[in-house]
């Protein structure tokens, strides 16, 4: 057997470890940084709108005790999707919540959102902004890894199957608190694309838009104090929410 299926056997055999009473430790990863700052639309620049959401989500997970934040990004660099994945897998992340504002040239649409990863988006506007958000691999001038061998690949494939189920019911968990407390995209606020940073086959992934800069309503909500504080009590709970009902493979201390 290769190194790289291996390795995802050991990820696999994450699945049936006992769980842990410790703390749950969540990966935010703040969108964009350095060279690369994401969209931008009426003044706001998404990786700074991310980063600071991602460092207030923090603050909160802290106060509420049992779940550990772990900042990918606390400052202006650039990080390319794998030296992401890499920094929450070092930091021992059972969860990776990953934090973005986005654009649209369709339309007036407002409003939070969340996906979840899917080879096939939920339509073709999903499919455009994995695109975008994909670049960040290549943006720096490195070259993507290599394609692992049959059997990794099918290991790995069975391992996301497990940790897509997982990160489905992370979404629903979010939203149910979301909805109470923010304006949520009304049509479909769970969406699905290929995006590279939620491929972790041993870690439940999402990925939080915050809301649309280009809307004059969600561009107000993204400045104000209040909205973000619900906003992150709202994701906080959720979280919380998802670690009482989560598959006990996917609490166990990975450090």
């Amino acid at each position: 057997m290769r190194a790289g299926a291996v390795t995802v056997v050991a990820l696999l055999s994450l699945a049936i470890a006992p769980a842990s009473g410790g703390e749950i430790v969540v990966a935010i990863d703040a969108g964009h940084g350095g060279i690369d700052p994401g969209a931008s639309s009426g003044g706001l620049v998404e990786k700074q709108v991310a980063l600071g959401f991602a460092r207030r989500l923090a603050r909160h997970l802290e106060a509420a005790g049992g779940l550990r934040p772990l900042l990918v990004r606390d400052d202006d660099s650039f990080l390319t999707l794998t030296k992401r994945i890499a920094r929450a897998r070092a930091g021992g992340a059972n969860v990776l919540v990953s934090i973005h504002a986005d654009t649209t040239e369709r339309g007036d649409a407002e409003g939070a959102h969340v996906y979840t990863l899917s080879a096939e988006g939920t339509d073709e506007a999903a499919e455009q902004l994995a695109e975008r958000e994909n670049r960040a691999e290549i943006i720096g001038g490195i070259a993507l890894a290599g394609e692992p061998d049959d059997l990794a690949l099918l290991l790995v494939d069975l391992a996301q199957r497990g940790t897509g189920d997982e990160s489905a019911k992370l979404a629903r968990a979010a939203l149910a608190e979301l909805g109470g407390a923010v304006t949520l995209l009304p049509t479909e606020p769970h969406r699905e694309a290929n995006f590279r940073i939620l491929k972790a086959p041993e870690i439940p992934s999402i990925l939080v838009e915050l809301g649309y800069m280009s809307n004059e309503a969600d561009r107000a909500r993204l400045v104000s104090v209040d909205w973000q504080e619900r906003m992150a009590t709202a994701l906080t709970r959720g979280l919380r929410h998802w670690a009482e009902h989560a598959s006990p493979g996917f609490l166990f201390p990975k450090r």
